[in-house]
């Protein structure tokens, strides 16, 4: 299971992790979004974040 340390570094690897001021479809706001498309095309990194994952409880 990848730490959070490394979780992060993929997603600023794959410029995944963006950092701004966003609004969500809930209407709640944030300063950090996930660009899934952007890590999708990585596809060995984004195997190691989706196994990561699914071991989570």
């Amino acid at each position: 299971m990848l730490s959070l340390k490394d979780s992060l570094a993929v997603l600023r690897k794959t410029n995944a992790l963006l950092d701004g001021h966003f609004v969500l479809s809930s209407g709640l706001h944030s300063s950090k979004y996930i660009q899934c498309a952007k890590l999708l095309s990585y596809p060995h990194l984004s195997n190691k974040i989706c196994i990561s994952l699914s071991k989570k409880n």
